[in-house]
């Protein structure tokens, strides 16, 4: 729907918001805010620098720190317009739930710096992290990071787990480490507690050496304890690694339950089908002016088109094809070489559903066969 208000036109204009020109404009402004708050602040922690770029590192902060409350204001006086605000904190409302979300809260961390501008103090020591606290923003314009964020809290009771596990073992085997080496080395093995660093520096193989084993028994139990160590910190990762390709492949089918649900082929199909049908398609994406199907090959695929626009080589003049068309059901239905050549007119992004999909979805669903049989004989008329 197209935004009407001034408020919904804001909102689309801000990135993570609806498709919008300005979004482009403002994830580069944020983005690029961002980069230079935190050089800034990573700049006059270096102190032969300091005396030199001290008044351009707080006009720097100055301006970032601007930018970042006027962006703070707009996403809380649009905040009203996103939904997904609402499903996540019912209770406090859209604009008290923006403030309390993960974004809502980065965003208000990164003014604080302009505080501090603004009341003459210089943002060193440990207000220097508020200047960094800004590249959590990047979350928002990098899929990627929301990707492993969503992955580690899918995953979060078997890391749980992995967490627990190794506790227990860094208390059992510092304590076992302790009672061996007490004697030998009392200055160094003073306590359990002070033994425990021993047991994460070995647990993890970072091994500093600052604490070391002298005993035979004592060296046994440390060897033991760094294979134990590799094989615990090898389960997070690939626990973590299964999460984010468990994660992606779910968004895909989604998007894929999208983009199917509304295409007119399928219209009318109950939600069991369209999802047995969008785990059966595979994405392809062609560039601009390249052949996807040769007149007179075999048929092997039927082709959905996401977006992007194809060209058909009939006589006596081409066809195009849109975004919500589809193409090569002739070949499929009756076994025989393609008609036409297709050519992607400009980048082109598909769903394909191959042959052996199609034969065991056409034999279970009689309706879409159907469908695609008068869509077929159609093309053939109109062709002539």
């Amino acid at each position: 729907m197209a935004a009407t208000t001034l408020r919904q036109q804001v909102y689309a204009a801000l990135p993570v918001g609806e498709d919008h020109r300005g979004a482009a404009w403002m994830a580069a402004l944020v983005i690029g805010n961002v980069v230079l708050a935190t050089a800034a602040t990573l700049l006059q922690s270096v102190p032969e620098l300091q005396p030199h770029i001290a008044t351009n590192t707080s006009i720097a902060l100055l301006l970032c720190g601007s930018i970042f409350f006027a962006e703070l204001l707009l996403r809380f006086w649009t905040a009203p317009e996103c939904d997904r605000l609402w499903r996540t904190f019912p209770v406090l409302g859209k604009c008290g739930a923006y403030l309390f979300s993960f974004h809502g809260v980065i965003d208000l961390l990164a003014c604080v710096p302009l505080v501090f501008v603004l009341a003459g103090f210089a943002s060193t020591g440990w207000l220097s992290l508020f200047g960094v606290i800004p590249l959590f923003k990047l979350s928002r314009y990098v899929t990627s990071l929301e990707l492993v964020g969503a992955a580690i809290h899918n995953e979060r009771h078997t890391l749980m787990a992995l967490v627990l596990t190794l506790g227990l073992l860094l208390v059992v085997l510092s304590t076992c480490l302790f009672l061996i080496e007490r004697e030998a080395q009392p200055a160094q093995f003073k306590s359990i507690p002070h033994t425990m660093w021993w047991g994460i520096v070995t647990l993890t193989t970072v091994g500093y050496g600052d604490m070391s084993p002298v005993t035979l028994t004592g060296r046994i139990l440390g060897g033991m304890t760094m294979l134990i160590g590799i094989g615990m910190l090898a389960m997070p990762t690939g626990v973590i690694a299964l999460g984010f390709a468990n994660e992606r492949r779910r968004r895909e089918l989604l998007q894929n339950w999208k983009i199917v649900s509304g295409l007119p082929l399928f219209k009318g199909l109950d939600a069991n089908w369209i999802s047995e049908i969008s785990g059966l398609l595979r994405s392809l994406i062609v560039p601009a002016h390249v052949i996807v199907i040769t007149k007179g090959e075999f048929s092997t695929s039927l082709f959905f088109i996401v977006d992007g626009e194809v060209e058909i080589d009939l006589f006596p003049a081409p066809r195009r094809l849109k975004s919500g068309d589809f193409f090569g059901e002739a070949g499929l239905l009756q076994n025989k070489p393609r008609s036409a050549t297709v050519t992607t007119v400009k980048p082109t992004r598909f769903l394909v559903l191959g042959l052996a999909e199609y034969q065991s979805l056409i034999s279970r669903a009689p309706d879409l066969r159907q469908k695609l049989e008068e869509t077929a004989a159609q093309r053939t008329r109109e062709s002539r």
